[in-house]
């Protein structure tokens, strides 16, 4: 399985640049664009993720070459056979409420991608993909959490976003058919 791009790192460099989304929501956005239109356009995401783009702006251009990675990457795992996909999501030693937030940002993120990609009528979706899409949303606009019990909502956000992640998979092979994995694992 290839390895993600390094998370800490790619959100610094987006936050030094004033990114209009986070790292998570940025690939959440690349991979629903790209469940929806495998070509869809890398400089269409770019200008959604930066805003206005300056090219005397050293921090933003060193961001956007590693986001543009990050795209690419999404590209790559989603028509990858072996399901290597991994959403990009702050890692366990962050807090839980953060972990939370950011995957509810990434089913937003998703949605907004599989709007981008020209998808705006779900109804005409096979019924797997519009169900996963509806329970995206619900997982998106859920508010608050009850993050009382923290074992019991820690082992709820592992299924959740392995339910996310598989989802994503499911409705980019529902849409985007994969057509070859050149890697062997």
């Amino acid at each position: 399985m290839e390895k993600i791009l390094d998370t800490f790192k790619l959100e610094q460099a987006m936050q030094k640049a004033d990114a209009d989304y986070s790292a998570s929501e940025a690939q959440a956005i690349a991979c629903g664009m790209l469940a929806a239109n495998i070509s869809a356009d890398k400089i269409t995401w770019t200008q959604l993720v930066f805003g206005e783009i300056n090219a005397d702006n050293g921090q933003q251009l060193e961001a956007i070459k590693l986001a543009g990675e990050l795209y690419e990457h999404c590209k790559r795992q989603l028509q990858d056979s072996n399901l290597g996909f991994e959403l990009l999501l702050p890692d366990e030693n962050e807090s839980l409420l953060l972990r939370v937030t950011s995957l509810q940002e990434w089913c937003n993120g998703f949605l907004l991608g599989i709007g981008l990609g020209g998808i705006n009528d779900h109804k005409t979706l096979p019924e797997d993909s519009r169900e996963l899409l509806a329970d995206f949303t619900e997982i998106g606009r859920s508010g608050d959490f009850d993050l009382e019990d923290e074992t019991a909502s820690e082992e709820a956000l592992e299924e959740i976003s392995e339910y996310v992640r598989m989802g994503v998979l499911l409705i980019n092979e529902e849409l985007q058919p994969i057509k070859q994995s050149t890697r062997i694992h």
